[in-house]
């Protein structure tokens, strides 16, 4: 278990200190764009979304969703993952078997 943990501690870290790869992220953004865009096509789907966007206070911000989703840079992850992912904010839970 500890192995894990040192692990993700260590992915962590690299997140909160290295640029992550620009092809990376734009696969990200790639596969968000798709799921955004392919939801919207049912009309259930996109009427739930517009029940959604309203009960959240702004029905506009659906058509500005995606722009948020693709304005994000590598330098904003790792800044944001450096205030996220440091050691005050960090817990672990071990699951150990009765066996």
């Amino acid at each position: 278990m500890t192995q894990a943990d040192q692990a993700i501690g260590e992915e962590l870290d690299k997140l909160s200190t290295a640029l992550i790869e620009e092809k990376e992220l734009m696969k990200v953004k790639n596969k968000t764009e798709s799921a955004i865009l392919f939801e919207d096509m049912s009309l259930m789907n996109r009427a739930s979304n517009l029940a959604m966007y309203e009960l959240m206070g702004d029905v506009a911000y659906m058509n500005t969703e995606l722009d948020k989703y693709l304005e994000v840079t590598t330098r904003e992850i790792r800044d944001l993952s450096a205030v996220l992912f440091n050691e005050t904010n960090v817990n672990s839970l071990f699951y150990y078997s009765n066996n």
